[in-house]
């Protein structure tokens, strides 16, 4: 077990010196915590804080969508073209541009899921960064089967249908590939954003701590620790920090 009995004494040591002070002082109440940076979300989409990794995230899953749409627009005109026709080259070409957006934007939520975590230092979070990683390779992957399926058209004004709804159905896997990066990206920067005073959520935090692969023993004492230091902001940085130190 990591040494976490000292920075317990000495928060205990801070908050008592803090009570005596203010009780001579009057009974001033502690300043309210700050609104926290995981209730900062950003506006539509998935659940993500405002932060460089959150925004990511948010960026992905808008890919996704869009993408997603571009795919079902293609296998429409697919399905609308009398059988055995030949179809519009332009739609193969729409899919594999839309997967191929979609697999740099998954890449760039990923890059932000790996920096998020790093900055966590904790478990949960390595391993949202590593889902989000990938995702973006499963993103790059069907852009690629896009790519291909298009090239086989690209000197000529019209395709066959199954090229076609090959493109279609490769943009689609690119789009859920890009959405799963994208939820791993957001979780990433959660967690990223709770272990911080100013996105600090204590249920949240509880959570993560109750998941987290330690032992009992460390989680009660660490529970502990972030109930005593969280009306402090001062306090509850180290505290913070002891958290990730020991879930590393």
């Amino acid at each position: 077990m990591r040494q976490i009995v000292p920075v317990i004494v000495i928060l205990l040591l801070a908050i008592a010196g803090g009570w005596w002070w203010s009780s001579t002082e009057g009974d001033t109440p502690p300043p309210a915590p700050e609104q926290t940076a995981s209730e900062e979300t950003v506006s539509n989409g998935i659940d993500a804080p405002d932060t460089p990794a959150g925004e990511a995230a948010q960026i992905a899953d808008s890919a996704a969508e869009d993408t997603q749409d571009t795919a079902d627009a293609v296998n429409r005109a697919v399905e609308n073209a009398p059988a055995g026709e030949t179809v519009s080259a332009d739609e193969a070409a729409d899919a594999a541009d839309a997967a191929a957006d979609a697999a740099a934007i998954a890449a760039d939520a990923a890059a932000e899921a790996v920096r998020a975590s790093q900055d966590a230092e904790v478990q949960p979070a390595s391993e949202a960064a590593t889902e989000a990683e990938a995702a973006a390779e499963a993103a790059l992957a069907a852009a690629d089967r896009a790519a291909d399926a298009a090239a086989d058209t690209a000197e000529r004004d019209v395709t066959d249908q199954d090229t076609a709804e090959t493109a279609a159905d490769a943009a689609s896997d690119a789009a859920a590939a890009t959405a799963r990066a994208a939820d791993a990206a957001a979780t990433a920067a959660q967690i990223e954003a709770l272990l911080t005073p100013e996105g600090f959520d204590a249920d949240r935090v509880a959570r993560i701590i109750e998941d987290a692969q330690i032992s009992p023993t460390q989680k009660a004492t660490l529970q502990r620790l972030i109930e005593t230091a969280a009306g402090n902001p001062d306090l509850l940085r180290a505290a913070l920090d002891q958290v990730k130190a020991v879930m590393k």
